[in-house]
């Protein structure tokens, strides 16, 4: 029986969390559990692994398994950790989540299936089989302008009656869909999932983010989120406004390659973006120096 009690745990700031590689593209476990210990100490509140932000599609299913691992270890129990199991092959996503679970990990997290346009039917059978292997709540993902599968009222119904699903990891400007989620089921966790509509996602609904931008100014999330609890809407807002001036810098010179090189700055080199993604040329490195100055100063300033 599903305790709801426990799903407040992840009604929080949850960092999409990068994962640091060394030159050769081999995972740094070293970095990677520096990462968690310095995130922690910043306030994130839980942390989401091998999703878009950690280069999950990227990533082998054993190194991904290894990322969870080295994840919960650091993190000790004191935040959720949500592992991204979702694949094109059900069979592969049943291997990670089964994983998941032994490894520690608070949830697990699945993209529909994508590619090949699969019907209805079998996208909700494919999470189902998920719901089926595990004992720990399951999060539906839904992010269409990846996967090319929006979370339509059909399959959400379907979804989220069932009672280990926990929620829904909404990455969609659609937030007219998350309020009618959130409406319809107001005991299932909703995560906004685009940084940029971080306080329009908590207005229509959302209790939680899981964001890129998180992994490098978290501060702005816990201030945005206090503000918006005490009905200060209009320093909300001028905090939205920080957030997205950084999202909009970061997107220009590619968002996760992005992320990357700033999660790491003053702690250690988090290495290149996993190949097809272009690595960031020695002037973007500078650019980024300069916005992360900035974000120094935007995080003293809400302090």
């Amino acid at each position: 029986m599903v305790n709801l009690a426990d799903w407040d745990k992840f009604r929080g700031i949850i960092s999409a969390i990068v994962t640091p590689m060394h030159h050769d593209e081999s995972v740094n476990h070293d970095a990677l559990a520096l990462i968690v210990e310095k995130q922690l100490s910043r306030g994130v509140e839980g942390f989401y692994c091998c999703g878009s932000s950690g280069e999950g599609p990227l990533l082998g299913l054993d190194e991904r398994t290894a990322i969870l691992g080295t994840i919960v270890r650091s993190v000790k129990g004191k935040v959720p950790v949500i592992s991204h199991v979702g694949t094109v092959r059900t069979s592969d996503a049943v291997y990670l989540a089964k994983n998941a679970e032994k490894e520690g990990a608070d949830a697990v997290s699945l993209v529909p299936p994508y590619y090949y346009k699969f019907t209805k039917k079998e996208i909700i059978a494919y999470y189902r089989k998920m719901i089926a292997a595990v004992s720990i709540p399951v999060i539906i993902y839904n992010i269409p302008q990846f996967t090319g599968v929006e979370l339509d009222a059909k399959i959400a119904d379907a979804l989220l009656s069932e009672q280990q699903v926990l929620g829904v990891k909404h990455t969609s400007h659609n937030l007219y869909s998350l309020e009618r989620m959130a409406a319809k089921y107001p005991d299932k966790v909703f995560f906004n999932g685009f940084d940029e509509i971080f306080l329009s996602a908590m207005a229509a609904g959302a209790t939680a983010t899981i964001g890129t931008t998180v992994n490098l100014q978290p501060e702005l999330f816990l201030a945005a989120r206090a503000f918006f609890r005490r009905g200060e809407f209009a320093q909300a807002r001028e905090v939205q406004l920080q957030i997205n001036n950084v999202v909009e810098f970061m997107v220009e010179r590619g968002v996760f390659q992005s992320a990357k090189y700033l999660a790491g700055l003053g702690l250690a080199d988090l290495g290149p973006i996993r190949e097809p993604f272009a690595p960031l040329t020695a002037a973007q490195k500078k650019e980024l120096d300069q916005l992360n100055n900035i974000i120094t100063g935007l995080i003293e300033h809400v302090g």
